[in-house]
């Protein structure tokens, strides 16, 4: 869960009233420990970055409704040119003036941007932030990818300057996240108008444009990652933030050679002004809470929605800098924290049933025990994925059940199979030791008269003289220990080697394959080492 440090005098300051520390049930926080007016406080949503730091917490006290983020146009662009477009395809960014960068606020602005990154970013993977002294750079911005040794700048805390592939090993964020960036041909660069180097994305900013001190009055700052909509939503919530400690907030135009999901010129703070409607009735349903409408709306608007009633409905407006809320139970999850969960009356368990693990449970157990005994990783990975993982770099020709209102193109489709689950992780795992040898029991969705759910276990060896013997001498010993009779035929997968690979048959049924993955589709993973792998569709162990 991100823990915090937030300055109680700030706290109550921005909130504008005393924090006791019963009152932080709104935000799921919890108290770790308080010394000298600094409280560390763990926030106990990890799908709130707007409740990661101090003005985030302090404004669930003072604001009623959605806030409004008060932007003025400042003429300024940055360009994004078609290098970046398979490397790190997205920015955003605005400008905050008059800021009074203290040291207090200088702390609190650094540790927003490394939680939301590494966090909510997934340690920069998806996003990363910059912070930069306004007045330093020379508009319009250029953001695109270059050669590794073809430019130089002294990246931050360093005067010797270096070219990109040398701060990949000498700097310590270097050392630390270049492997994001390590599997691309070319590097993203962050220039101003004449040249110079504000950062190189996602690892450090420059030392000469690239510091905020303390007394800095002018502040741009920019968020680049993989997906548009989390990159709008860091700087929506950092410019929120400023703007609470009393920031005048500019926006930026950036200009793309490319189609995205938002167009080619978007400007950024991007208030997204997205609904949501449900039946009123639902709080009853949902909540067994017997609420007006005119009580609903209140506890949504002291949890920052604005709130409209019509006839039997209630809509609300989802504040700009949230994107956790998708279904109408997150709103009513909401009400229910506004009400208080002490404050529901539990009912009375009417029924009593004695329970039991099923046949399919108890064999999953013991697939996972075989598994585990035998050596191998477990690894757990969200159903959701995006077709490009599940079909182009796979070599796939299998249908995928794609999602029609979907909030991240990462997570755009249900996938079928775990084994790009598999492969994904070894592909962003090369720095590791070998072997690695990872399986995952997870749950798919498959295409059969219809959307239909499906467990798979599939796993991987990776390793520099790996072969199919390898991994059948795995799902031999697997089944035989399930005591599940099978046989191997030929099979024509295009995610395996044609030759080096075989269909699982059991009961007559083919319920999974095995064999060595392609060479393409290790390519297109980024992974460097041979791999055999296998995946059995679950249901057909129980034959």
């Amino acid at each position: 869960m991100p823990t915090i440090e937030v300055s109680r005098k700030m706290l109550e300051k921005l909130a504008g009233r005393k924090i006791a520390e019963g009152m932080l049930d709104r935000v799921k926080g919890e108290i770790e420990e308080e010394n000298n007016g600094t409280i560390k406080l763990e926030i106990g949503d990890t799908n709130r970055p707007d409740l990661w730091s101090v003005e985030g917490v302090a404004r669930v006290y003072r604001e009623k409704g959605v806030p409004k983020l008060k932007l003025r146009k400042s003429g300024k662009n940055i360009i994004v040119d078609k290098t970046v477009e398979t490397i790190r395809p997205y920015i955003a960014g605005f400008i905050a003036r008059k800021v009074n960068i203290t040291e207090e606020l200088l702390l609190d602005m650094i540790q927003l941007q490394e939680k939301i990154a590494e966090n909510f970013g997934r340690k920069r993977e998806k996003i990363s932030i910059g912070i930069y002294n306004y007045t330093d750079a020379k508009f319009p911005l250029q953001y695109r990818a270059v050669e590794p040794l073809s430019i130089k700048f002294a990246p931050l805390e360093f005067e010797e300057e270096m070219n990109l592939h040398e701060i990949l090993e000498k700097h310590p964020k270097g050392r630390q996240y270049g492997h994001i960036v390590k599997k691309h041909k070319l590097y993203p660069i962050f220039m101003d108008s004449t040249g110079q180097v504000l950062s190189f994305p996602p690892l450090i900013n420059s030392n000469r444009l690239g510091r905020v001190t303390k007394g800095t009055s002018d502040v741009f700052i920019e968020a680049t990652g993989s997906d548009i909509k989390p990159a709008i939503l860091a700087v929506n919530i950092i410019a929120l933030a400023l703007q609470d400690r009393g920031a005048s907030i500019e926006t930026i135009e950036v200009l793309y050679p490319y189609a995205t999901p938002l167009g080619k010129k978007i400007v950024t703070p991007l208030v997204f002004g997205e609904k949501i409607s449900f039946p009123q009735s639902l709080v009853q349903e949902r909540l067994g809470l017997e609420l007006g409408a005119d009580d609903a709306i209140s506890l949504l608007r002291s949890m920052q929605y604005d709130a409209i009633s019509k006839g039997k409905n209630i809509t609300v407006t989802i504040p700009y800098y949230r994107r956790d809320v998708m279904h109408p139970f997150d709103v009513m999850e909401d009400i229910a924290v506004a009400y208080g969960y002490g404050n529901i009356q539990p009912l009375e368990v009417k029924s009593f049933t004695p329970g039991g693990f099923s046949h399919f449970t108890s064999l999953s157990e013991r697939a996972r025990r075989s598994m585990i005994g035998m050596g191998f990783q477990e690894i757990m990975s969200p159903i959701l994925s995006n077709a490009t993982a599940l079909q182009e770099k796979t070599l796939s020709g299998e249908k995928v059940i794609e999602i029609e209102n979907y909030m991240s193109e990462t997570y755009s489709a249900v996938r079928n199979s775990v084994l790009p689950s598999l492969l994904n992780l070894l592909g962003k795992n090369l720095h590791v030791e070998y072997p690695h040898r990872i399986f995952e029991f997870g749950e798919c969705a498959v295409l059969d008269n219809g959307p239909k759910s499906a467990a798979m276990l599939a796993a991987c060896i990776a390793d520099t003289s790996v072969g199919y013997e390898d991994v059948s001498s795995v799902v031999d010993a697997l089944l035989g220990m399930l005591g599940v009779k099978y046989e191997l035929k030929p099979s024509k997968s295009g995610s395996f080697i044609d030759g080096r690979q075989a269909e699982i048959i059991i009961g007559k049924k083919p319920v999974g394959i095995v064999g060595e993955v392609h060479p393409q589709v290790l390519q297109n993973w980024g992974i460097g080492t041979p791999v055999a792998a296998f995946e059995i569709d679950a249901d057909g162990l129980i034959a």
